[in-house]
């Protein structure tokens, strides 16, 4: 009888330890005991990709379509062998990576931006750097509208040159470089990068003081934040939709956050007790809620605040430490989060999302393409379609010959009502058609471009 008590007694301490832990192992990365800070994108519920590498092994690329239970190594031909340090993927076969320039990743140079379309069976080569200096930090892209993406380096001439950026604003089908003025002494940090929309994004810098660097004008101009905390190596940075409110943290200013309720002007410090060490941070889409996560320790590793960044409420980690980045995917009203450890340990969060703001969260009874305005039009045009299920969904526009011109929607999009700005700058004049498909349900529309 006493050993029945102490088994019931010891199976219920476990699974109230399970009930009460946020953040639950997700599998491990294989073979990869000496990569240095993995990077990780989130495509779905249960579609992951984590991208790093070594100096001995070269580029590393792995994926998830099943939550974790298992990690795939993919293919890396046509990846030249150096160490990757940031990926996005956009869908479960289609990803973008950066590299550190040379092999080891430190000295950097001519570093280079790459992309597949078919779960690493072949790497393209999107654009290079140039330059003997710096790596690529970051690829990000927003999730109010995936059409814009950025990837940015360090000044490839040196720091205190202009940066080096290459943005879509057609979903990655093509890439506009921009060369943001360089700051004295100046480089950037690996991961740092945010992006709400077309307009405002930056990225964190890594000499000096803790600084951002900010546009609010899709590039046209940048100014500098001071974040007003210790450390200058500005690890994390993260914005609301209202690309007013933000928080940003240093490689050694936890457990200190800045926070900024006016797009980056001024800042102020609030806590977040425990977190220690290099920090990575996301925010969940038109949500108030953020995340906050540190590579150091294990009692508070990552922390959550519902309210903008102002007030933190530690979450447990499963006992698992060195979180060197995650990502985030709100679906309806629940939060997928997966974060990736120095070891290659994953961690995955699932967890109802409070205070949605989504104007677009009330659902649909069916699913609908609605005709482009303006129609005719020159350049741009809106495309709204409605989706009653979250699933995989692709819309392409095609030219009257029936050859696919551009790819505005690829990939997982909740239920609800979408809109996508279609800049058709790059296309002739002519009549076309954008075809939508998601699940069973498959409609086409005409529309014509007039220059």
């Amino acid at each position: 009888m006493k050993k029945l008590t102490y088994l019931f007694i010891f199976t219920l301490l476990v699974l109230s330890s399970n009930a009460f832990s946020q953040w639950l192992p997700a599998g491990t990365v294989p073979g990869v005991p000496d990569n240095e800070f993995p990077s990780i994108s989130v495509v779905s519920p249960t579609c992951a990709w984590v991208a790093c590498g070594t100096a001995t092994n070269g580029p590393a690329v792995f994926r998830t379509t099943n939550a974790g239970a298992t990690w795939v190594t993919l293919p890396t031909t046509g990846l030249a062998a150096k160490k990757l340090f940031c990926i996005w993927a956009t869908d479960s076969v289609t990803a973008f990576v950066g590299d550190g320039g040379d092999a080891a990743g430190t000295a950097g140079g001519n570093a280079i931006f790459s992309k597949t379309t078919n779960a690493g069976v072949s790497w393209t080569t999107v654009s290079t750097t140039g330059g003997t200096a710096g790596f690529i930090n970051g690829i990000v892209f927003s999730r109010k509208n995936p059409q814009y993406g950025f990837a940015e380096s360090d000044p490839p001439n040196g720091s205190g040159t202009p940066y080096w950026i290459s943005k879509t604003t057609d979903g990655g089908a093509t890439w506009n470089v921009q060369n943001p003025p360089g700051i004295s002494g100046a480089a950037s940090a690996q991961n740092s990068l945010f992006m709400t929309d077309a307009n405002f994004y930056g990225f964190g810098l890594n000499a000096g003081t803790s600084r951002l660097d900010i546009t609010s004008n899709g590039g046209t101009s940048w100014f500098v934040g001071a974040l007003g905390v210790t450390g200058a190596f500005v690890s994390a940075a993260a914005f609301h939709d209202n690309n007013l409110t933000g928080i940003a943290a240093s490689s050694t200013s936890l457990p200190t956050i800045a926070r900024t309720t006016n797009g980056g002007t001024t800042w102020s410090s609030v806590t977040a007790t425990g977190l220690a060490g290099a920090s990575c941070c996301k925010w969940v889409q038109n949500s108030n809620t953020c995340y906050m996560g540190g590579n150091t320790g294990v009692a508070v590793a990552i922390s959550k605040s519902t309210n903008g960044g102002l007030n933190w409420t530690s979450q447990t980690t499963s006992n698992l430490s060195g979180i060197t980045h995650m990502d985030v995917i709100r679906i309806g009203t629940v939060v997928y989060g997966y974060a990736v450890c120095t070891d290659g340990t994953v961690l995955r969060l699932v967890e109802t999302v409070t205070g949605v703001e989504d104007p677009t969260s009330t659902v649909p009874s069916n699913y609908s393409l609605e005709q482009n305005y303006p129609n005719p039009f020159n350049p741009s045009t809106t495309i709204k379609f409605s989706l009653p299920n979250s699933s995989e969904v692709s819309l392409r526009v095609y030219d009257a010959l029936g050859n696919e011109v551009m790819s505005l929607v690829n990939g997982f999009k909740n239920a609800g009502s979408h809109s996508v700005e279609m800049n058709a700058s790059s296309l002739s004049s002519g009549i076309y058609f954008y075809k939508l498909q998601a699940g069973d349900f498959v409609a086409t529309k005409k529309l014509t471009l007039i220059k």
